[in-house]
């Protein structure tokens, strides 16, 4: 067994463990005393795709606004941040690269809270943020993070809930292991079958379905060498519509929720232009070409998605004769300044 296919069955263990952790009640307790203004988010590859996740949840249910820092603002041109009331948020599976550190660093100065979802405490990161909140999701030795991103999104799901006060939202959080344990078993053959030969792959999701869908597409890059391309539902109909003919595949991750009809439709119209399409969906869509779970609620609907394509991942990574764990030119920890 590989490292990657034992961690992301290490994954629903993990979110189980969060339910434990009094800190990320005591975070969101404090956001519904004293909401922030606005949100930047401090990440980069994977953490960033669970940033961008987690500040999408922020808009949609209390309208404030989200922006992702480019670190080099802080590493290269040492910005001077106004940035008072604002919430900075960091996410990092180690906890130890340069860049994040000094951002952390320039946003405080700036007047920001900066609180770090971290799987690595103490770490610098840990030790230069306001509130630290450990994942807890254990040694990751694969280079392609999987259980850190599934944990990193239900923890910050679960302390905004603590804010939100949505009920549906926190009976939904307490059967997530359960849905995800149930998502890492599901059979996606036909896009291995499919996938296994090919080099470049659109892969589309819309709402929180995106930064999924990038998620998605760096997996196929790290774990694949395929080139994954990750579109919106909606930007995928302006330029990148031209390259749609015969040979290209697009994989169309629609869970149910508010997104589903408009995929479902996307679908058929790249069917129609020829393209090669595997639609993801639920038992409730007839014509989908690969199973998904219902997450039990749309602002879950996401990590019961990347759980299934994980395995997938690491699957079709075999197929393709690579090394899932130790992919070409890349370390478990890159150090960035």
């Amino acid at each position: 067994m590989t490292s990657m296919r034992d961690e992301i069955r290490q994954t629903a263990d993990v979110l189980r463990r969060l339910g434990e952790n009094p800190a990320i009640v005591a975070f969101g307790e404090r956001l519904r005393r004293q909401p922030p203004k606005g949100l930047v988010t401090i990440a980069r590859g994977t953490s960033d795709h669970a940033a961008e996740y987690l500040g999408y949840l922020l808009m949609r249910y209390r309208g404030i606004a989200m922006a992702s820092l480019p670190m080099s603002l802080n590493t290269l041109y040492h910005a001077s941040w106004r940035l008072q009331g604002f919430l900075a948020l960091t996410i990092s599976q180690s906890g130890g690269s340069p860049d994040l550190v000094e951002s952390v660093e320039g946003v405080r100065k700036g007047g920001a809270e900066a609180v770090a979802i971290v799987n690595t405490v103490p770490s610098p990161l840990a030790e230069v943020s306001d509130i630290v909140l450990d994942i807890g999701a254990g040694p990751e030795r694969s280079v392609a993070a999987t259980k850190s991103f599934v944990a990193s999104v239900a923890l910050g799901v679960r302390a905004f809930n603590e804010w939100f006060g949505d009920r549906e939202l926190a009976s939904a959080m307490e059967t997530l292991p359960e849905k995800i344990a149930v998502a890492q078993d599901l059979d996606w053959s036909p896009a291995i079958d499919m996938l296994q030969a090919l080099d470049r792959l659109y892969v589309i999701g819309r709402g929180c379905g995106l930064p999924i869908a990038k998620e998605a597409a760096l997996k196929c890059k790290e774990t694949c060498i395929l080139q994954g391309e990750a579109f919106s539902g909606a930007e995928v109909k302006h330029g990148p519509m031209a390259l749609i003919n015969p040979r290209q595949v697009v994989l169309i991750l629609a869970p149910p929720d508010e997104t589903q009809p408009g995929l479902r439709r996307l679908a058929q119209t790249f069917r129609t232009m020829g393209a090669r399409v595997l639609l993801a969906a639920d038992d409730a869509v007839k014509e989908r070409d690969l199973p998904l779970v219902d997450g039990g609620h749309s602002a879950l609907q996401g990590l019961a998605t990347i759980q299934t394509f994980y395995a997938a991942a690491e699957r079709l990574s075999a197929a393709r004769g690579i090394d899932t764990d130790n992919p070409p030119n890349l370390r478990k920890v890159t150090e960035t300044r």
